[in-house]
């Protein structure tokens, strides 16, 4: 038996453990600590369970060694508190029991064990039970320096999308207006979304309106969007025509996006004076044209692919113009609000936005619904929604 002791201490491999040993016997204390220090270990004794729950608390041991039969408070009441101490971190029980039985054993894997050795102690069973528990501790060691160095990049990912987010909120609210009529909500599923609303206007006779989805999300869906923003805030302030503007921003992106990203965008010119709309819808949900009683008269279905895809030559700049003439109301949405999931696994759906205007022809009786369809588990996908009222 010494050969295979010898064998065991010296095959293993594996760095030094501190093990706490709680036992009232010295006989079987000094047998112990006698193995384990000799393989190289940091031993801690104590004889009840009270100094065990202290020790553990002081001590902080790899793996504990704990009796079940012990004066006061017993090795399995003693198990529970420890487990109860540290419920998120994990370190091997292995109770020593004379009580072999079914039951107790089963008393004792409940209350927190990971596992028996049976007395009169077996020092190969022993060393060899330790050297099985050093592994699973050994790469649970390492699975949490891996979580730890996730958690800091994970962290500094979003510290910089952050930064990212607010350099992006920055360039919209220097390059958009506030426009009379015109109401924006955007909710992004991320830190940073892949949606855009933008507004501007033009010698104030007409206003724009840009709504884009970019494909994905996160970094690589907001990065399309910037030159999208520098186009439209230059192009619109001067007046120019909405297929001019789609043009540019489709030239632009398909320079810049690799092959297979695009960008959906719908955007809308409003001539309030002679109460004319032009609208381009590459990609994105149908443009709902409602009565001022909220009953949707007109939808302005996509006609195009997005930008993005095609080269100047193959690119479709025409547009639907439309002129109004009583009170009415454009609803444009990104394909996230449409397809917004509610904890009962219904989407939204365009029936949930006619039905939402029809109830109340308003930005924020719209607005409320969708938040009440999604409820607390918010959405998937960013979400965007722009309201414009025609007089």
């Amino acid at each position: 038996m010494i050969m295979d002791v010898k064998n065991i201490i010296h095959g293993r491999g594996y760095a030094h453990l501190k093990i706490l040993i709680a036992d009232d016997t010295s006989a079987n204390l000094d047998l112990m600590v006698a193995v384990l220090s000799h393989a190289g270990h940091h031993v801690v004794t104590v004889n009840t369970g009270e100094d065990a729950i202290l020790s553990f608390q002081a001590e902080r041991p790899d793996v504990v060694l704990m009796d079940v039969m012990m004066p006061g408070i017993g090795g399995i009441e003693a198990t529970r508190r420890i487990r109860a101490l540290a419920p998120d971190h994990w370190v091997p029980i292995i109770f020593i029991s004379a009580l072999n039985h079914r039951d107790d054993m089963v008393l004792g894997l409940e209350a927190g064990g990971d596992d028996y050795l049976g007395k009169p102690i077996d020092v190969v069973l022993l060393l060899a039970k330790i050297n099985a528990t050093q592994r699973i501790v050994e790469l649970e060691d390492r699975l949490r320096l891996s979580n730890a160095q996730l958690k800091a990049y994970r962290d500094h990912s979003e510290r910089e999308l952050g930064m990212a987010r607010d350099l992006m909120e920055q360039m919209v609210a220097v390059s958009s207006m506030q426009l009379p009529g015109v109401e924006l909500w955007l909710k992004p599923a991320a830190n940073l979304g892949g949606d855009l609303l933008i507004t501007q206007q033009f010698n104030q006779e007409r206003d724009y309106i840009l709504l884009a989805d970019a494909m994905g999300h996160g970094l690589s869906a907001a990065f399309p969007l910037v030159p999208l923003v520098q186009v439209f805030s230059d192009i619109a302030r001067s007046g120019k025509s909405v297929p001019m503007l789609v043009r540019e921003m489709n030239a632009r992106l398909s320079t810049l996006l690799p092959v297979g990203n695009f960008v959906a965008v719908t955007l809308i010119s409003v001539d309030r004076r002679h109460r004319f709309i032009e609208i381009w819808n590459g990609g994105n949900p149908p443009v709902l044209l409602g009565t001022g009683l909220g009953k949707v008269t007109k939808k302005f279905k996509s006609r195009h692919l997005s930008l993005g895809i095609l080269r100047s030559d193959d690119f479709d700049d025409s547009t639907e113009t439309f002129q109004w003439k009583g009170e009415c109301c454009l609803t444009l949405y990104s394909d996230g609000l449409a397809d917004a999931i509610s904890a009962d696994g219904i989407e939204f759906g365009e029936k949930g936005i006619i039905d939402a205007l029809q109830r109340s022809c308003s930005h924020q009786s719209l607005k409320s619904a969708i938040l009440a369809h999604i409820g607390e588990h918010g959405a998937s996908d960013d979400i965007s929604l722009a309201t414009i009222k025609l007089q």
